[in-house]
């Protein structure tokens, strides 16, 4: 629908022009609406080019500033004549790394909510034949995984069974869509600009202003691994930047300089603060099996044991997840850029943070981090983003903003 009002009927529902300090769009007929963006205030600019829009030679156009973004859609040979064209010889990863990339930055509960949409569009567009097939077939192999651990003795209810298959194949759809979407990724660097391109069947094009933090994110396969994806302002940059030579990278590609400082860690006095929660899971979790077994009411409750058990083998894997997170969180300050690592659910955020983007640092402590010295630093930047390094020695953290 917005393709068809906002380009083959662009004449009469936008106006869009541009001058040398601000953009103007209009939307509308009976209700416009108008939009007034700073050139100064953007942050980034991401093209997309469907299927559907490379037939009709149109693409859509997504303008990002520090407080939110407009949408518009220009043909394909329109250029937006505030963006010089970056001919920087580009930075192109191996295709093992792209998977690599891929799979670290897929999520089960993500693609969960993508397969849910898919079936959903399919029973909508096709009827809900198509619908019953897809579940048939998964219950079909639910039935198999099922037939094959009962030959070796573990016994699977069927409702388990048919879940573990639902969020493999959700998992496994939402891969192929990473996959395909961070194919033929390439960056290239000009001046105080920043272009990334990816893509196959929807092809995507970035232009991010380097004036903020970059960050890699790193789940436990990547920390394992000693690699990780590298993110500027929500984009991936590269897919699986080596730990010993992150820094230089993200020199070369975000022109956020490297300081040499040490790196201040939380005590290992300070476990619990980081494990508290995954901890207090593990135990219930346990006392709920526990009470399983003796009650000889629920002693038979397959379903319910094998929730019990899933949640505790969840709990343990965030005990473990927390305790290598804590490894390798800290901060570090040199003169011109701070790096924070943190743990943010189930994976390590690293992130370096140029100074002159600083705009408040909080110290924070409980009754309980008074008696010990320990504290929560945070840091805000002029993009609203706040960063926290946990269970850090109150004594020892310097001061980080530049003012």
């Amino acid at each position: 629908m917005n393709l068809l009002l906002y380009y083959f009927l662009r004449k009469l529902f936008v106006k869009l022009y541009f001058t040398e300090k601000y953009i103007y769009l209009k939307k509308g007929v009976i209700l416009r609406r108008l939009s007034v963006i700073p050139l100064d205030r953007v942050v980034r600019v991401t093209s997309e080019r469907s299927l559907i829009m490379r037939i009709f030679g149109a693409k859509k156009m997504i303008v990002f500033t520090v407080s939110g973004n407009v949408t518009f859609y220009l043909r394909k040979s329109e250029d937006l004549p505030f963006l010089p064209e970056i001919r920087s010889v580009p930075v192109r990863p191996r295709f093992s790394e792209v998977i690599f990339g891929a799979f670290a930055d897929t999520r089960a509960l993500g693609g969960m909510a993508l397969l849910a949409a898919f079936l959903r569009r399919i029973s909508a567009i096709f009827g809900g034949e198509y619908f019953d097939r897809v579940m048939y077939a998964l219950s079909e192999t639910a039935e198999t995984l099922s037939d094959a651990l009962s030959l070796l003795h573990i016994a699977v209810p069927g409702i388990a069974a048919l879940l573990a298959v639902f969020v493999l194949a959700a998992w496994s759809l939402a891969f192929a869509r990473k996959l395909l979407r961070l194919a033929n990724l390439r960056a290239a660097r000009h001046g105080s600009l920043l272009r990334v391109q990816s893509g196959v069947i929807t092809l995507y094009d970035h232009t991010l202003v380097l004036n903020s933090a970059a960050v890699t994110v790193s789940p436990l396969s990547a920390i394992l691994a000693k690699r990780a994806p590298v993110y500027l302002r929500g984009v991936m940059i590269h897919p699986a930047a080596r730990r010993a030579k992150s820094a230089k990278m993200i020199r070369a590609l975000c022109g956020i300089p490297v300081d040499g400082a040490p790196k201040l860690k939380p005590p290992r006095s300070s476990f619990l603060g980081f494990c508290a929660a995954p901890l207090w899971w593990t135990v219930g979790f346990a006392a709920m099996l526990a009470l399983v077994y003796i009650s000889d009411g629920l002693r038979y409750a397959m379903l319910l044991k094998t929730a019990l058990y899933s949640g505790l083998m969840i709990s343990l894997y965030a005990v473990a997840v927390s305790l290598v997170c804590m490894s390798r969180s800290g901060l570090t300050v040199g003169e011109r850029t701070v790096k924070l690592s943190m743990r943010r659910g189930l994976r390590l955020y690293a992130y370096s943070v140029p100074k002159v983007t600083l705009a408040e640092e909080t110290i924070s402590q409980s009754v309980f981090q008074r008696r010990s010295g320990l504290c929560h630093f945070r840091l805000a930047t002029a993009e609203r983003s706040r960063l926290t390094a946990r269970q850090l020695i109150k004594s020892e953290i310097p001061r980080c903003t530049p003012f």
